[in-house]
């Protein structure tokens, strides 16, 4: 399956989130000694809305845009599952 363009994948993230749906893609730098990312860059595509800015929610992160959406559909589902349970 072909991975989505970055114009695509702003589209999509406008879809799912409204106008504030955002996307970014970290360059692909190596941040520590043993020449893997750091923890905090391990995901080069991030997806979610506002910006992405500090008052940002992450929805989704992955190595490619379609697999941070796949992340977003997975957490977005887990958020969701307590309240089926609730009476």
């Amino acid at each position: 399956m072909k991975d989505m363009t970055a114009e695509e994948a702003k589209v999509e993230a406008g879809r799912r989130w409204g106008p504030g749906g955002a996307i970014h893609q970290l360059e692909p730098t190596v941040s520590s000694r043993n020449g893997h990312p750091g923890r905090l860059r391990r995901y080069r595509f991030t997806v979610g809305n506002n910006r992405l800015g500090p008052a940002c929610s992450v929805k989704g992160q992955g190595d490619t845009w379609r697999e941070a959406f796949e992340d977003a559909a997975r957490m977005d589902a887990a958020r969701d599952w307590p309240a089926l349970r609730s009476p």
